[in-house]
């Protein structure tokens, strides 16, 4: 913060004491952050619609699953590219509502898958259910997944 306090200050006093050869080099560096910014908009924006091919559902499925992760998670990656890696944290809700009842002061909430899935290929896991707030039980909450990540080839 100090650096860039610092930094901003020489280029006025560098503007004010000699504007002929700053005006053109400051239009210059202007131009090149905006290029720079419209890049790093155009990938985040590239990235999220690659994140929003990815179907991600959850449901609670003890019958379908080992002792012990009851959370069946179904992946379909319906992108043209490969998947790498795909993280989220996991938002439990009672039906009809939005109320994240997963106890969040545990890291216990975040998921990570880290096998390759293909194009139009499918991924099957069982996790953990996470610890709840008090009063709810697992099998009467619907699961979804939050703050989706993921990792394209």
């Amino acid at each position: 913060m100090a650096l860039g306090i610092v930094l901003l200050l020489a280029w006025l006093i560098l503007l004010l004491r000699f504007p002929r050869p700053m005006v053109p080099a400051s239009l210059v560096i202007a131009a090149l952050a905006l290029l720079l910014g419209a890049i790093v908009a155009t990938m985040q924006w590239l990235d999220s619609r690659r994140v929003d091919q990815l179907d991600i559902s959850i449901a609670y499925a003890p019958e379908a699953c080992d002792f012990g992760k009851p959370l069946r998670v179904d992946i379909t990656n319906n992108s043209a590219n490969p998947v790498t890696h795909i993280s989220w944290r996991l938002l439990a809700a009672q039906p009809g509502y939005n109320s994240n009842l997963v106890d969040t002061s545990t890291a216990a909430s975040t998921y990570r898958v880290d096998q390759l899935i293909p194009p139009d290929g499918n991924w099957t896991g069982c996790y953990q259910v996470p610890r709840l707030r008090t009063g709810y039980r697992a099998p009467d909450l619907d699961y979804r997944p939050d703050h989706v990540r993921a990792e394209f080839q």
